[in-house]
């Protein structure tokens, strides 16, 4: 890319000259990030922060960990597209945007609750999920920097870290965002009596060798708390610096641009030195994107959309000159994302070279100078080799092929379906709408939050939820209405549903199930149904799909 013949605006040509110059001289293997020295790595804390970062527990529907929309395999971000609708609730619409599912949305006492937008659905963040993979690096974390480099303890309101907390930070807020992991005004204490009776990564399969070693060794969170901290006392604070701790622990330091910066012989192909060339050079890409980090740490508004849909950093700073500045995200491992912007909005490298060889978004109000046209724009092969070297040559293949310290287990969720283990077929009620059965939280022994739930029924109408030993053979009916548990049932639990009376798909109920941490119910099967009074179904009722309640 380098023989490219398409030239910078005069006005930039000092400025790229001079970043240009400086990435030469500069540039190194990437270093591991800073300590700050009220937290320093230790290796019980590190295993034990990993342990926490990848625990379905901590959310309050045991299907969120912070993994869950961090995967280190798909370069520290997720791969589960969500559209959001937008402040307009309309989708789809121009202040859409690609985020990622969290839990549905649940009130204090956890039992479910509509939400304006998602219903009984997951809730979707209204940004796609940054890479966690080199968080330590930035002294200021999420998309517009509201987690501070001043850690401050979310229980007790004390400083805990004056400078270099951004991660930790950072890693005390989705567990009580109730859109992320937790049901309404979810406290600390909840969380942490939860963590005091859980079994570590009891929902997880393939634990990494490291995870399991420590859980041997301390089969229980007061006891793996007490190795990393010198007693057993679970907090918001300490959660935090153990994550925080683990973060720190993963340097993707070991990509082939790495390795050419440490004289490597044939670290990269010649292709790849010809898209550094152009990184470095005519695509002026390292304006931004400062080796060795790939970030120059900074805010920037790339004109992608009106300020008013997103302040950005602006509304952290309350600064108008920051409106629409979103922060300028390190290209390491960018070539396993399938999601890229706040917005999500691009799918591929090849659309975010493309975004930028056109000078960036539409929106010029405070749009960064820097984005320019290239003209002319590069030819083809210039295009393939600036991508090849952004998605291979700055990809650690640690991170890509989930290799320690970048092993992870497999969650849950990962198993158990969105809606739970379903089957069968429901009978439709009022309006023609079939209840929906919301059995979609794990049955693991000893879960607090276990619960089941219904939606899209008539609204305050009453309901019963079956429970069965059996499912029903397919195509089993009772007073013409689909039965999907075997008779007699075990039980049957009454409820009174939410929702306006008589409104068609508007009623929904909760059930909550505290499992007791029996062990003899491991490997066990129970089968649920609901059924609901319905005066607007052809038959007088309603009924849902069966579930399978898996417990282990």
């Amino acid at each position: 890319m380098s023989q490219t013949p398409f030239a910078l605006p005069p006005r930039l040509l000092s400025l790229a000259a001079a970043a240009a110059f400086g990435s030469a001289l500069c540039a190194q293997a990437l270093q591991p990030p800073p300590v700050p020295a009220g937290n320093p790595i230790t290796p019980a804390k590190t295993v034990l922060g990993k342990i926490l970062f990848w625990e379905e527990q901590m959310s309050s529907n045991n299907r969120v960990s912070c993994g869950t929309c961090h995967k280190t395999e798909i370069g520290g971000g997720d791969n589960r597209r969500a559209p959001h609708p937008g402040a307009d609730g309309i989708q789809p619409s121009p202040d859409d945007t690609t985020g990622s599912p969290g839990v549905p949305n649940s009130r204090v006492d956890n039992t479910y609750e509509p939400d304006a937008l998602f219903g009984l659905g997951d809730q979707v963040t209204n940004r796609a999920s940054p890479s966690f993979l080199t968080g330590g690096y930035f002294p200021e974390l999420f998309w517009d920097g509201r987690a501070r480099a001043q850690f401050i303890d979310p229980e007790t309101g004390t400083v805990r870290l004056v400078t270099g907390g951004a991660l930790e930070s950072q890693a005390v807020g989705p567990v009580l965002s109730d859109v992320e992991m937790a049901h309404d005004l979810r406290t600390w204490g909840e969380v942490r009596t939860k963590l005091r009776d859980a079994r570590p990564m009891a929902l997880a399969t393939n634990v990494p060798p490291d995870m399991q070693a420590a859980i041997a060794a301390n089969p229980s969170y007061p006891l793996l708390f007490t190795a990393a901290f010198g007693d057993s006392t679970i907090s918001a604070e300490r959660i935090a610096l153990a994550i925080a701790t683990y973060e720190r622990s993963l340097v993707p330091d070991q990509t082939p641009w790495d390795q050419f910066q440490r004289g490597v012989p044939g670290a990269l192909t010649q292709g790849q030195i010809n898209g550094m060339n152009g990184f470095n050079g005519p695509a002026r890409c390292n304006l931004c994107h400062v080796a060795p980090l790939f970030s120059d740490r900074q805010f920037r508004n790339l004109g992608l959309r009106p300020i008013a849909q997103d302040l950005g950093r602006q509304g952290v700073t309350g600064n108008v000159v920051d409106g629409g500045r979103f922060k300028v995200p390190s290209l390491r491992n960018a070539g396993l994302r399938g999601t890229f912007m706040h917005t999500g909005q691009f799918t591929s490298l090849n659309q975010v070279i493309g975004f930028y060889i056109g000078g960036g978004g539409p929106n010029q109000v405070n749009k960064d100078q820097l984005l320019q046209p290239l003209q002319p724009p590069p030819p083809p092969q210039a295009v393939a080799d600036l991508i090849d070297f952004v998605s291979n040559a700055l990809t650690d293949p640690r991170v890509r092929n989930r290799q320690f310290p970048f092993d992870r287990p497999t969650l849950a969720s990962e198993r158990i379906p969105p809606q739970g283990f379903t089957y069968g077929l429901g009978t439709a009620g009022s309006g023609g709408v079939i209840p929906t059965v919301l059995a979609a939280v794990p049955a693991n022994i000893g879960n607090v939050d276990f619960k089941v739930g219904i939606g899209a029924a008539r609204g305050g109408a009453p309901a019963v939820l079956a429970v069965g030993t059996a499912a029903a053979l397919p195509g089993t009916t009772f007073a013409n209405v689909n039965l999907n548990i075997a008779l007699p049932e075990l039980s049957q639990i009454p409820v009174l549903l939410e929702g306006p009376a008589g409104q068609a798909g508007r009623g929904f109920g909760t059930i909550l199930f505290p499992l007791p941490p029996e062990p003899l119910l491991i490997g066990g099967t129970l089968f649920v149904q609901w059924f609901v009074v319905d005066a607007g179904a052809v038959f007088g009722a309603a009924s849902s799909r069966g579930s399978e309640l898996r417990f282990f």
